[in-house]
């Protein structure tokens, strides 16, 4: 159920579909443990939609909106020998950051992303600029595990950090590639190499950016903070869990292994393009500091699978 999604397509249509009983079957059969985390993400962007970008703007930084440019124009450039319009599945689409500079490119795009709450304003954006992007509403796990289409792009976005068994989802992305086409994952954080320091660092940083971008959060979240000191471990988790934020980001604080990534990749037949680690921080400060001592990572992989 794809449509051409680019300046000229279907200006006043959208494309959504949704089956209610997917996430029901897909819940019978996925661990009670990684069921509760994609509930998890539903609660939590429910609660955060609507100031989603203000509170996350650093992730709409104009340089991380280059890099992303850039990287599509390196990957469109392996497109031109397709001689047909290539087909690109963003897994986790959130409010358009990536889609909607694939669709700018008059690329058919599929996004799947298990909020509502952010599928509507991706849709809303989508919309405005005359895009009309197939739009799915499934935990990510379930949508892949019941395709058997396959994409010229596969595309992740600060998303495997969300799910709990990121390499499943990613062999099972990768499968899903065809000859001579992409995997391409950004902005998640790796494993960080002093979990104290960066620990220590990652506060401060969110607590600043908390007080300059969500001040309305600031005694909730110091209370929520509390909670968690007096409150057990959850023995499926191992660590307390007092709110949806706990369980959504579940990698953020222990990172994601981009090195097992990439072996994924190549024993499924892909050649490494890109692989890097960038610097992060939410405020400007954290930012710049973070360039010196680099205890807050984010990584980048572009891979293609050999024809």
């Amino acid at each position: 159920m794809s449509a051409v999604s680019g300046p000229m397509s279907n200006r006043n249509e959208f494309s959504e579909t949704w089956s209610a009983s997917t996430l029901d079957q897909g819940r019978s059969e996925a661990s009670a443990a990684e069921n509760r985390i994609i509930g998890a993400n539903v609660d939590f962007y429910r609660q955060i939609a609507a100031k989603y970008e203000s509170c996350e703007g650093y992730l709409f930084a104009p340089f991380l909106q280059r890099g992303l440019e850039d990287d599509l124009d390196k990957i469109g450039s392996y497109f031109v020998s397709l001689r047909r319009t290539p087909t690109c599945l963003e897994c986790g689409g959130g409010t358009g950051r990536l889609t909607l500079k694939m669709c700018a490119r008059g690329w058919t795009v599929t996004v799947v992303d298990v909020s509502e709450d952010m599928l509507d304003l991706l849709k809303e954006r989508a919309h405005s600029k005359g895009y009309s992007p197939t739009l799915i509403r499934s935990p990510i796990e379930r949508f892949l595990a019941m395709t058997n289409e396959t994409y010229d792009l596969v595309a992740f976005s600060a998303v495997l950090h969300h799910l709990y068994s990121y390499t499943s989802v990613v062999e099972r992305a990768a499968s899903l590639v065809a000859s001579g086409g992409f995997f391409y994952s950004n902005w998640d954080p790796a494993i960080p190499q002093n979990p104290f320091w960066t620990r220590a660092f990652d506060s401060i940083d969110t607590a600043a950016a908390k007080l300059m971008l969500d001040p309305r959060d600031v005694l909730p979240g110091i209370w929520r903070r509390t909670r968690k000191l007096f409150r057990r471990n959850d023995s499926r988790f191992g660590r307390p869990v007092v709110s949806a934020g706990d369980l959504a980001e579940f990698h953020a604080k222990t990172g994601v292994d981009d090195a097992q990534i990439v072996r994924i990749l190549e024993a499924g037949g892909f050649e490494i393009i890109e692989q890097q680690r960038m610097p992060v921080g939410r405020t400007r400060v954290a930012h710049l500091l973070n360039r010196r001592f680099r205890l807050l990572e984010n990584f980048k992989i572009m891979a293609r699978r050999v024809e």
